[in-house]
């Protein structure tokens, strides 16, 4: 493992969670797990599981995937047993291999589903517009997307998925998704666990299938129509949109899993100024635009990590107090245990995240949609190095 030293990691419940962002996402994601596997871990999946179900638990197993939009399509590619290398040569096209490579026709379904508003009459959101821009956008607005992600659910079930229901699986897969007619965020998996207590608005879901879990998390508005799902519940159609637009990083689904190491790759970094690139306002709208998006997710994950923080450290006074006090051990545990509770903290779990470094502009700019085998490669490499890196500090030396 050269310079790594993954003792720390050792016959632990690790989870993988894998955030969205189109094709970028899912090639550093690919270049993570790559050297996760290369450092000795193993992803559990139906193939190596079934291969192995006699043997011992290996030390070093990744047995939890979490995943949101494209990161839900490379959790749920790992847990079938696909490896980290088949995927980058087949799915991204970088060798010729039997796998099938995505096609921007698999990204790029068109949407045909028909849709009628039945609630119209203050739904006029260009009136007091003039009526060239009336005429010109009106007919954008109408659509609830241009594209529907039936293709990949197509590619996925083609190619991937050997069987589709969530209790098939013998890793713990859960793909998040957003629904559209409420704020309920939801989990997807074969586990009927209770609502997240950090948010009782999320619910898990069973009995869906892993297909169509897939494509209402891939659903990215404006770009894909809201997915549907039939809900045998309550026997109605519910509309699911990209499972990160009401949090980044489902990293509590991990803890609900009883995860103790979760490691998070997320490709949202903002680009800090550099001198060979200059000012963003001099790249246009779109530039200008991803930097605000990225902005905006990079801070619900420091917020989120700094309330992790601050509380792990109230923990830690407490305790240091009660132990200079002298307080009996029983106690002391069963104070730090009501914190623990109300704080909604177990500082026994550990927290991994892997994203690009500030400077990398490159990464930055590259096309999240792009299928450019380059564009692939590199980003592939970066998602590889920054691991190596981060697991190569001093806390894991």
């Amino acid at each position: 493992m050269g310079n790594h030293n993954l003792s720390e990691f050792k016959n632990k419940k690790v989870a993988l969670v894998l955030s969205g962002g189109v094709v970028k996402a899912a090639a550093w994601h690919l270049g993570v797990t790559l050297a996760l596997e290369e450092l000795g871990f193993t992803l559990k999946s139906n193939k190596n599981s079934a291969i192995d179900e006699f043997n011992a638990k290996r030390s070093l197993e990744i047995d939890t995937y979490v995943g949101s939009s494209a990161g839900a399509m490379i959790s749920i590619m790992l847990a079938c047993g696909l490896t980290p290398q088949e995927i980058i040569n087949g799915v991204l096209g970088l060798k010729k291999g039997e796998m099938k490579k995505l096609s921007y026709k698999d990204m790029f379904h068109l949407h045909k589903r028909k849709s009628k508003p039945t609630y119209t009459s203050s739904h006029q959101p260009l009136e007091e517009f003039p009526a060239i821009i009336r005429k010109v956008v009106q007919p954008f607005l109408s659509f609830p997307g241009l594209f529907s992600t039936d293709g990949a659910k197509k590619y996925l079930l083609e190619n991937v998925l050997t069987v589709d229901s969530f209790e098939e699986f013998i890793p713990d897969l859960f793909v998040v998704a957003t629904q559209l007619d409420h704020s309920r965020k939801v989990i997807f998996s074969k586990y009927n666990y209770p609502n997240p207590s950090h948010d009782s608005t999320a619910v898990y879901y069973t009995g869906t299938k892993v297909s169509d879990a897939a494509a209402a998390s891939m659903s990215v508005p404006p770009f894909y129509a809201p997915y549907p799902i039939f809900n045998s519940k309550t026997a109605q159609t519910d509309y699911y949109i990209d499972g990160e637009i009401r949090e980044t990083l489902s990293t509590h689904v991990a803890e609900d899993n009883n995860c103790d190491i979760i490691i998070s790759s997320w490709t949202h970094t903002p680009y800090h100024y550099h001198d060979e690139v200059g000012s963003l306002v001099n790249y246009g709208l779109q530039s200008i635009s991803i930097q605000s998006i990225y902005l905006l997710i990079q801070k619900k994950i420091v917020a989120s990590r700094a309330k992790r923080a601050t509380a792990i450290d109230i923990l830690n006074t407490v305790s240091d107090y009660m132990k200079s006090e002298k307080f009996a051990n029983k106690h002391r545990r069963e104070i730090l245990s009501i914190l623990e509770r109300k704080l909604n903290v177990n500082p026994n779990i550990k927290l991994i995240d892997i994203y690009p470094d500030h400077h990398d502009y490159k990464l930055f700019f590259a096309n999240s949609f792009s299928l450019n085998p380059d564009v692939a490669s590199y980003t592939v490499k970066a998602g590889y190095k920054r691991t190596m890196q981060i697991l190569s500090e001093p806390e894991f030396l």
